[in-house]
């Protein structure tokens, strides 16, 4: 059985034995989450080293008519990397959130079923994989998000649904149409650019599939069901916003334009021209509606839409720098939104305080805390020695390479805006007298707090060395171009 095989079978399986957990003492069912976890990231590991040193890793079978593809080839390796790496600390986080929480066997079961989905799209080897490994994420992630059961919850998780399904008819349409006109929906090839002759039509084809997977990478306006998901548990709400789903709706996009169409036929088509520009407006929406925000998880979603279209700008300028610098930063982002997210959960879990209009005094009760905080905070800023100045520096690249200098100036005025809802809630937290006493010693606390400072300490060595991901990024980049 191969790695890639045993990479996807780990979060199924351990999905199904903790199904059966119920009458388990936590710690035992802690221990197996964590096993089933560090399982994935293993082999997922070990299918990185493979295809980096030119190896061809995949698996292909037919199943009621229909070819299923799983390959892994360099995007969906850094992606796959992103997911397992990622997924272990978000488990190690859970047991310090979760603890005392009711429902435990549920949330772990779906949480281990989330990421054995979610390495599936990573490595998807056709349209058709994707597209059912795609929706099999939306329904194993709709019982976390709705997890506390309440009206609000139950409510975020209709609009979840909504909103989710709506984007998938729009990719059924569309991979249909796709398969009528190339007759295949393998990633290898272009089938598009390499069968069809006329550009009649492929722009509402490329249309279908931006709205369709435009739902989970939260692009405008199809995005209002990120802010009202923060109704999940802080470790749920880190992996929508950083890992799981978002991404998925990322590299879906990902996939159609470079895999599917390829640049060349993209930059023909009046829709791929303007999409830089439709990025641009969510980069710029998204961090201005994020400076209104007091409750302290929606100002870091709308900062997340806006953070996801520098990727989405990226890939739609079609040139190597804005695609490497759009690979570059979403893996930067992976990092600091979700150490940002656990700084947030820290605190609410220990103190109740939610809204940034309460955070005064709060930083010497936390101060690793918002001490991570305050670094991931100008990370996302674009501020060396952080990862996510090399993103912002090649998306700004590329864009003036590719003509599109004003898009450079929207990083600039988006970075600026991120300092406004950003740097104020660190200032505050560490304002006036302190609140009370320390709240980081001992209990779940550490927990959370480890796995906080790894993902900060992680920015920081990408930061200061960034070609400990070149090697993965430049083979994306000249396998597309």
């Amino acid at each position: 059985m191969s790695n890639l095989t045993l990479a996807l079978l780990s979060g199924v399986l351990g999905a199904v034995v903790l199904s059966f957990t119920d009458r388990v003492r936590s710690g035992i069912r802690n221990t197996l989450t964590l096993a089933f976890a560090l399982s994935g990231a293993w082999f997922t590991w070990q299918v990185a080293l493979a295809v980096m040193a030119g190896e061809s890793v995949g698996l292909t079978m037919r199943l009621g008519g229909l070819t299923w593809s799983l390959r892994a080839d360099p995007l969906g390796v850094v992606f796959g990397l992103i997911v397992s790496s990622l997924w272990v600390l978000a488990t190690v986080y859970s047991f310090g959130y979760m603890n005392g929480e009711p429902r435990q066997r549920t949330y772990y079961t779906f949480f281990l079923l989330s990421f054995a989905v979610t390495l599936g799209v990573a490595f998807s080897g056709n349209l058709l994989t994707l597209y059912l490994c795609y929706e099999l994420l939306t329904f194993a992630t709709y019982p976390l998000v709705i997890h506390q059961r309440d009206e609000e919850a139950v409510k975020a998780g209709s609009k979840y649904i909504i909103y989710s399904l709506s984007g998938a008819g729009a990719i059924l349409v569309a991979m249909v149409v796709t398969y009528l006109l190339a007759g295949s929906l393998e990633f290898t090839g272009r089938p598009l650019l390499a069968a069809v002759g006329s550009r009649r039509g492929l722009g509402w084809l490329l249309a279908l599939f931006v709205a369709g997977f435009g739902v989970k990478a939260a692009l405008m306006p199809l995005h209002r069901w990120l802010p009202a998901a923060m109704v999940a548990p802080t470790p749920v709400s880190a992996l929508l916003h950083a890992v799981a789903v978002v991404n998925s709706g990322v590299f879906g996009l990902l996939r159609v334009i470079y895999s599917i169409f390829g640049p060349e036929l993209v930059s023909q088509l009046a829709l791929g021209r303007w999409l830089p520009w439709i990025a641009a407006f969510t980069i710029l929406a998204g961090s201005v509606i994020a400076l209104r925000q007091d409750v302290l998880k929606r100002r870091l979603a709308y900062s997340t839409i806006s953070q996801l279209s520098y990727i989405l700008m990226g890939a739609f300028i079609l040139h190597p720098w804005a695609l490497a610098g759009a690979l570059i930063h979403m893996v930067s982002h992976s990092l600091l939104k979700m150490a940002l997210f656990f700084g947030a959960g820290i605190v609410a879990k220990g103190t109740g305080r939610v809204n940034v209009s309460q955070m005064p005094g709060v930083g010497w009760q936390f101060p690793l805390t918002f001490g991570a905080f305050g670094v991931a905070c100008l990370g996302m800023i674009g501020m060396l020695p952080l990862n996510a100045f090399w993103g912002k520096y090649y998306l700004m690249k590329g864009g003036i390479a590719s003509g599109s200098w004003p898009l450079a100036l929207v990083l600039i005025v988006s970075g600026l805006l991120n300092a406004c809802y950003f740097v104020p809630i660190v200032v505050s937290a560490f304002s006036g007298e302190a609140s009370g006493r320390k709240l980081e010693r001992g209990g779940q606390v550490v927990w959370m707090l480890a796995p906080t400072l790894g993902l900060v300490v992680g920015a920081l060595v990408m930061g200061v060395a960034p070609g400990i991901v070149w090697p993965a990024i430049t083979a994306i980049v000249d396998a597309f171009f």
